[in-house]
């Protein structure tokens, strides 16, 4: 290789050795001083793009090592096969791409590629990786530093836990001897006052005695029995007492004694250490964007674009909607749905198998709404009346916060930090998502009740006159399709990976899709599909799913393959 780049192909061929001074990419060969000059004469090559030697020899080494003829048969590339995803030469077309029906000539493949959408967002998403790694390499470096930060107040936190457990061994000592103090005097109490009951027994027992003793001397036989009776109704009662004692336990002996928790024992092993240290993970703050939507947007735009007549839509799925005037959908990650109720003032979201979820009460008219993925957020738009942007926390289902714009105010989206909405006579306008910035990008009439659409740096709305028109995020126009007969009042308009846009006729009750550059267009859905006044449509980016929603009763969800 190094040799082919260094010598003239031509002078090479004929055996002459001479050092080559440009390099066409073309013919992948150089050219010495005099076949340049030739070169760029003649019919046959007066058109390839010629480059200087030095130029060309700056290019990576894995680029200059792509051949453009092919290894196979040796001959240039002339085709390329968008089912195998390969270039071919003439002889392969023949081998073995055959059946292959998707085959393009290679010019028009390559024609304008460095100034094409796919490079400008691949310069665009590799500036955006460029950042990214920055941004994380300075999160890396500001995690090992906060690590230090972490270790030195843990220390100081342990050295305290240790005073803390100190402390409240000396609490639990002084309570064990509080402990042991009154259960001492309680039981001391109880059998004081016992004995002090049996010494009164006793006294007594001792006078029926003395009593015995004297009747027994001195008393009539009569006297003695009655007597007798009588002591011995007081001796029974006694007995009593005493088998009550028994009975009741209050002659148990008591004793006071201490359950040694093992404490020097115990303490190592059920006490194995005072705290665990505990690593914790969160999201990192290095990157903001979604990262499987980045991925889905990247892999579109390395492989080749199909075109509109590549799309295949499969019905998965009817929803039956609430509400009687459905202005906006959109579908979340996890397949849940919104939609945005008009009439009511609701907005309804249903979980992936068609069912509702939860309401929320909006406390206004609900227009358009668009879902922010990365915060959580669901942004809606009010019509024509109270002209302002609502932002609710879908954690907790409240209004954070309203964002007055001062016009009428349809379909909405967000990109960085901005809400880019339709403003009616107000035209195209974008407004920060803290309401401090707002201007209009484009200073034209936009259609009434219409969605507008983004895809990566464009922006796509809805005319007046129901043209559709496509911009970048600074209001430049690329391109404008003028009202057609296909279409009849559009609402709805969306996009897909492949700059693919999606518009529905409300009264034409259809959805045609229409290239990315504007040119073509093909009906895809029609009124014997089941629309009718469809007014509102999503792309799913991630999942690769189309909601259409009609103004009532049913939804659609499609799966969208190429």
């Amino acid at each position: 290789m190094s040799s082919k780049l260094t010598v003239c192909g031509v002078c090479d061929y004929q055996n002459i050795n001479k050092p080559s001074v440009a390099w066409c990419s073309e013919c992948d060969e150089g050219l010495c001083e005099e076949c340049k000059v030739h070169h760029a004469a003649s019919k046959a090559t007066r058109n390839h793009s010629i480059v200087l030697q030095s130029d060309f020899q700056n290019l990576p080494s894995n680029v200059l090592e792509i051949t453009q003829t092919c290894p196979k048969h040796e001959e240039k590339y002339q085709i390329f096969c968008r089912k195998h995803d390969c270039p071919c030469c003439r002889l392969c077309v023949v081998e073995t791409h055959n059946d292959c029906k998707d085959l393009n000539a290679i010019e028009d493949v390559i024609k304008n590629v460095k100034s094409s959408s796919a490079f400008l967002e691949m310069e665009q998403l590799l500036k955006e990786l460029s950042e990214n790694l920055q941004n994380i390499r300075k999160d890396r470096q500001k995690n090992i530093k906060s690590l230090t930060e972490n270790k030195t107040i843990i220390e100081k936190e342990v050295q305290q836990a240790r005073i803390l457990i100190n402390n409240h061994l000396d609490k639990i000592q002084e309570s064990l001897m509080k402990e042991l103090f009154t259960a001492e005097e309680k039981e001391k109490k109880k059998i004081s006052n016992l004995i002090s009951s049996i010494q009164e027994k006793e006294k007594e027992i001792t006078d029926y005695q003395t009593t015995l003793d004297r009747i027994k001397k001195h008393a009539s036989d009569l006297q003695t029995f009655l007597v007798m009776k009588h002591i011995h109704r007081d001796v029974t009662n006694k007995e009593q007492f005493l088998e009550s004692l028994i009975k009741e336990e209050k002659l148990n002996h008591i004793s006071i004694t201490w359950k040694n928790e093992n404490i020097t024992e115990t303490l190592p092993t059920t006490i194995k250490k005072i705290g665990t240290i505990i690593l914790e993970t969160r999201a990192g703050e290095a990157i903001s964007t979604s990262r499987k939507l980045k991925q889905a947007q990247i892999m579109a735009l390395t492989a080749p674009i199909p075109i509109i007549d590549d799309i295949k839509l499969t019905l998965g799925q009817t929803v039956k909607t609430i509400g009687n005037d459905i202005k906006s959908c959109c579908l979340l990650a996890d397949g849940r749905m919104i939609f945005s109720c008009y009439l009511s003032c609701k907005i309804h979201v249903f979980k992936t198998s068609g069912i509702l979820d939860f309401t929320l009460e909006t406390g206004s008219m609900t227009s358009h709404i668009h879902f922010i993925e990365q915060s959580q957020k669901l942004v809606v738009t009010t019509g024509p009346y109270n002209q302002c942007i609502k932002i609710i926390d879908m954690k907790n289902r409240k209004t954070e916060k309203s964002i007055v714009v001062g016009s009428e105010i349809y379909g909405i989206v967000h990109k960085d930090g901005q809400l880019f909405y339709n403003g009616y006579h107000g035209g195209l306008r974008v407004v920060s998502v803290d309401g401090q910035l707002s201007k209009r990008l484009v200073n034209v009439t936009l259609k009434q009740n219409s969605s507008i659409a983004i895809c990566l740096h464009q922006l796509y709305y809805i005319g007046e006159d129901d043209s559709i028109s496509c911009c970048d995020l600074e209001g430049g126009v690329k391109w404008k399709l003028e009202q057609k007969p296909f279409l009849s009042n559009i609402r709805g308009i969306t996009v897909d990976n492949y700059g693919r846009v999606y518009v529905s006729g409300f009264w034409s009750h259809n959805v045609v899709v229409i290239s990315p550059d504007g040119n073509k267009h093909r009906l895809l859905l029609s009124e014997k599909d089941g629309l009718q006044s469809p007014q509102s449509l999503f792309f799913d980016q991630i999942n690769n799913k189309l909601l259409i929603t009609n103004q009532q009763t049913n939804a659609f969800v499609y799966d969208v393959s190429k």
